[in-house]
């Protein structure tokens, strides 16, 4: 291997913290009697005059540090890691008993053998961390996966023994005043009051359905419990001791390397075992579901790769290696679907009448009815295999018209005129007006028009609900002699739809109310307008809104109202907003002001800035907060920037610099000056510091294409930088911070994914790496395939020649 793609070696305080974490565990675990190398120990040290429980918690250290020194140097073992990783499978490890030789190696290292069996269960702690995170980097020589293997939680770090100590014992022999024992870092009162709540509906859901495979978006009895057990999965490593004991003890599978689906569908199988009897993989597995049936075989198809523990809970419902060679698909005979199918169908045209109606997405009592006549009338035309003749009488049986030769959209409107004309007679010297569903007459009227192009089979539909030749000639005799409406209709008529042939017959004729009463109401003479910019009969109505515009100014100090804002009933924000909406529109035209605008000026100087109102309203919030006399220090982040007043300062600091002079002016008064805010930008909004460190990341590697764990000088830049591209593209990708990163690295933001990018550069940088070879002839046979912009930058490169 490499020096560039070594793991560094680890530091001595690293390793040595991991295995005293290992062996602290232990020492608060209740000791097997198979250990006597510690008592012997503990009595060996003890001094005469000191008590003997508080010389068992004061040398746990001193106890402990040979097998933590000796566990240290085998943890240290790059062979030891890399055989871990080998002995995995590619699995990620639900206890230890999964890596035998791990196992195997800490207890001859520690010369314990009894050690084996007690390792082999256990599924949580400081050991199985480290081991779970040494399989999950794969050995992996990346500075960050170094850094995750030799992290020790706070859950699993031995506790201070100041804080375990009750007392501390005197020259005498009187013991001190006892200490209040203190909280572990991360076990905050609010986090256990949370596992509780959350154990508490797992415990419920556990004994109504038997497991805890949860579905992530189910929230039983109105409690997110899948999102929670996945958040605690999540963190299964880093979880407290007795929090992982008490879910382990509920249902042991809480945190199975594998999906909670799996673990969903295993349970289903495992009751319809328990049900039914055998599975019986040999035979197809007769007596299950067609969708049981095939995950059943397609778990058996993959046995050889599951986990270990998957295959040993196959092998719970009977399914072992051998059954699993032995199994055999389960297939559903044509025959078994097409019933299936058929009495969907049946039921469907006993509530509707026909099966024209069903549509290509339509679902029946969660049968896919819609696609499965779609595949009937495709095999039905189809050309090269017939369907067979019972199966089609079958269907005909239910609906004669079930695969028409024309249309389905003819035939639906057909069943619809059908209904509607049902129980009455057709007038088609009036052109159907009669129906109900003007809808149905329009088809109908449609039809009689191309009546002569129509095929027999639809003429004989037709004649079914009274459309004959004669009464298609009717109906276009009709349409033809039928005078025009007049130019200026009744309001009766106006309310009437009108439809498709009347249109057609008098284009002109005015359709919607508001034209109507254009033509009938004589236009209204236009009064002439004062100098304040309204008509005398609107003059009432201004001085109405001013006066609710006074009163609430003198209650809230501003102007800055919402638009959805009533005011003893008054719209108040509704006429604030047309009035702003006025003096721009105004504004935009190169008009001067509105000589009644200056009325609200004089209220509030600042009813219309030229700024968001939303960054106004915000402002008198801020004043408001001070005048209150709230804790208000810019300077010392007060208030937070986790509040809604706190972010918005912490915004307007972040673009002191772009706001407007009077805005600057309003933020000094109530103590925002430019020191503050540059001071303050710093502590709110890191960007600029994290904008540093990408700027000297590029100059070191030349691009910004790291990976998502990526630390620069303790700073975590590949986890901000997957942040500000995230915002890039939800939101927009000029925020300065993006341009700030555009300016460095063009492409930190590519439109195609980043596990390209970094192969690219790899690539570029390592040209003669067989891996880096392999590929660029990768991306020669998926040329046309690339973005333009992938192309510039394999040519540009000298990667591949244009």
């Amino acid at each position: 291997m490499s020096g560039c793609c070594a793991a560094p070696p680890p530091a001595g305080a690293q390793v040595f913290e991991v295995a005293r974490a290992i062996t602290g565990s232990w020492w608060d675990q209740p000791r097997s009697v198979e250990e006597r190398a510690w008592p012997a120990r503990l009595e060996a040290t003890q001094p005469d005059d000191v008590d003997a429980s508080w010389w068992t918690v004061a040398a746990r250290d001193l106890i402990t540090y040979p097998e933590t020194v000796a566990l240290a140097r085998l943890l240290a073992s790059r062979p030891l890691q890399q055989h871990t990783v080998a002995e995995s499978g590619g699995h990620l490890p639900y206890r230890l008993g999964e890596l035998p030789a791990l196992v195997t190696e800490v207890a001859h290292e520690l010369q314990r053998p009894w050690l084996v069996h007690h390792l082999a269960a256990v599924a949580h702690g400081p050991l199985f961390t480290w081991a779970h995170s040494c399989v999950r980097t794969r050995a992996s020589g990346e500075a960050a996966a170094h850094k995750a293997l030799w992290r020790v939680h706070s859950a699993h770090r031995p506790r201070p023994l100041s804080d375990l100590l009750p007392h501390v014992p005197t020259a005498d022999g009187t013991p001190t005043v006892p200490r209040p024992v203190m909280r572990l870092r991360g076990h905050n009162l609010q986090a256990e009051r949370a596992f509780s709540q959350g154990l508490a509906h797992a415990r419920a859901y556990y004994k109504e359905h038997g497991h805890l495979a949860v579905p992530k978006e189910d929230t039983p009895a109105g409690y997110p419990l899948g999102q929670w057990l996945a958040n605690t999965r999540a963190r299964h490593t880093r979880m407290p001791a007795r929090q992982a004991t008490a879910v382990t003890a509920l249902y042991p599978w809480w945190h199975a390397p594998w999906s909670t689906l799996w673990q969903r569908t295993w349970h289903h199988a495992r009751d319809h075992a328990e049900t039914h009897g055998p599975l019986e993989p040999a035979s197809g597995f007769p007596t299950t579901s067609y969708s049981l049936g095939e995950w059943l075989y397609l778990q058996c198809t993959r046995y050889p790769a599951l986990h270990p523990e998957q295959q040993h809970l196959l092998t719970q419902i009977g399914i072992d290696a051998a059954a699993a060679a032995a199994a055999r698909p389960r297939r559903r005979s044509y025959a078994e679907r097409f019933q299936v199918g058929l009495a969907h169908a049946r039921a469907f045209a006993d509530v509707h009448g026909n099966l024209a109606v069903v549509a290509h997405t339509a679902v029946h009592d969660g049968y896919p009815l819609g696609q499965w006549l779609a595949n009937q009338r495709n095999h039905r035309r189809s050309n090269r295999r017939t369907m067979p003749a019972d199966r089609a009488q079958a269907l005909k049986d239910i609906d004669p018209w079930w695969n028409p030769p024309w249309h389905l959209t003819w035939q639906r409107h057909y069943y619809r005129a059908r209904d509607a004309a049902a129980g009455r007679r057709l007038q088609a010297e009036n052109g159907f007006n009669d129906l109900d569903d003007s809808g149905a007459a329009d088809w109908l009227w449609r039809q009689c028009s191309k009546y002569d192009e129509l095929s027999g089979e639809q003429r004989q539909l037709l004649a079914g609900i009274g459309i004959t030749s004669h009464v298609a000639r009717t109906a276009l005799e009709h349409a033809r002699t039928a005078p025009k409406r007049p130019a200026a209709p009744s309001a009766a008529d106006v309310e009437d739809k009108t439809s498709q042939a009347r249109k057609a017959a008098d284009p002109a004729t005015p359709t919607g109310p508001r034209r109507m009463r254009r033509v009938i109401e004589p236009k209204r003479p236009r009064e002439p307008r004062s100098r304040l910019g309204h008509r005398p009969d609107l003059r009432s109505g201004f001085e109405t809104a001013m006066a609710h515009s006074r009163a609430w100014h003198a209650e809230h100090g501003h102007l800055a109202v919402p638009r959805d804002t009533r005011h003893d009933g008054y719209p108040l924000g509704t006429w604030v907003f047309s009035q702003r909406n006025r003096a721009k529109q105004r504004a935009r035209a190169g008009m001067p002001p509105s000589p009644h605008l200056a009325e609200l000026a004089a209220i509030d100087p600042w009813w219309n800035p030229p700024w968001d109102l939303y960054w106004q309203r915000n402002y008198y919030h801020a004043r408001d907060h001070i005048k209150a006399g709230r804790p208000f220090d810019p300077a010392g982040l007060v208030p937070s920037p986790g509040t809604v007043l706190g972010s918005w300062i912490s915004r307007a600091y972040l673009k002191y610099d772009q706001l407007h002079p009077d805005q600057q002016q309003l933020l000094a008064l109530i103590g925002v000056t430019p020191e503050v805010a540059h001071a303050r930008t710093r502590r709110a909004y890191p960007w600029r510091t994290a904008v540093e460190h990408a700027k000297a990341f590029a100059e070191t590697h030349g691009h910004l294409a790291m990976p998502h764990d990526t630390l620069h000088e303790g700073f975590s830049l590949g986890r901000w930088l997957i942040k500000q591209r995230y915002r890039a593209n939800k939101s927009s990708p000029s925020f300065p911070a993006a341009r700030a990163l555009t300016a460095i690295d063009p492409w930190w933001n590519p439109p195609w994914g980043m596990v390209w990018q970094r192969a690219y550069h790899h690539a570029r940088t390592h040209p003669r790496h067989p891996a880096a070879r392999r590929w660029t002839q990768k991306q020669r046979r998926s040329w046309l395939l690339l973005h333009p912009h992938q192309q510039h930058l394999l040519t540009t490169a000298g990667l591949i020649t244009a």
